[in-house]
């Protein structure tokens, strides 16, 4: 439902999710005991003109009041509010940070794998999912954050192609920093000619347990 693939942002944007939703509960129950206050506030007005025109005795009154209850505490209530307000701005501004240093293509809402992007819950609803399916021979496709073919075998001067099958951000970078593919958001993809006859080690930035080798052989 979240995306867990980037590690603590997907954990930050949960955490400002869980905020934003317990601020606008805390301020629907204010808003509620806001409205029951006044409900009582105007019947006890109603009790004191009774017993200032002499339908109730004292007795009456000090009965019927305590049957009212305490009329609220408007403090404390609008302290339930207060917190509430926090928790929205709070809940608000850690997506907005969390949007600000994610990788582009990613969001806690519409992003790649944002709630309602190709990897989250209402993706497959909305009809949005993951890029074409590679070709064969001279292509990785990147799905379930891995390479697939994690090595793939090749003559010198052909061009690999990389594509992203997967619901989640990837990039395609050389080991040795010599070449990189940038963000491949989902469905996205990346191709580079290997013309020397060698092994190219690459790995995946955002998820460097996700590696993979060109082999380049022949003459």
């Amino acid at each position: 439902m979240m995306p867990f693939g980037l590690g603590a942002l997907g954990w930050l944007w949960m955490l400002g999710g869980l905020a934003l939703v317990a601020g606008v509960i805390l301020i629907v129950i204010w808003a509620t005991r806001l409205g029951g206050r006044d409900s009582e506030d105007e019947s006890l007005r109603a009790l004191r003109v009774r017993f200032a025109r002499g339908e109730i005795d004292a007795t009456q009154f000090e009965e019927m009041r305590r049957l009212l209850g305490p009329g609220g505490r408007p403090g404390a209530d609008n302290r339930l509010g207060l917190v509430g307000l926090a928790l929205v701005v709070a809940g608000l501004v850690v997506w907005i940070l969390g949007s600000w240093v994610a990788p582009a293509g990613w969001g806690p809402m519409m992003g790649a794998g944002g709630m309602m992007g190709p990897g989250g819950m209402m993706g497959p609803m909305m009809g949005l999912g993951a890029g074409p399916t590679a070709p064969a021979d001279t292509s990785v496709r990147m799905a379930g954050s891995r390479f697939e073919p994690s090595v793939l075998t090749i003559a010198p001067g052909e061009t690999v192609r990389w594509f992203n099958d997967d619901a989640l951000p990837h990039t395609v970078s050389a080991t040795d920093g010599s070449w990189d593919s940038g963000n491949l958001a989902p469905g996205q993809g990346f191709k580079r000619p290997f013309d020397a006859a060698r092994s190219y080690a690459y790995l995946c930035r955002y998820h460097p347990g996700m590696t993979g080798t060109i082999e380049v052989t022949g003459s």
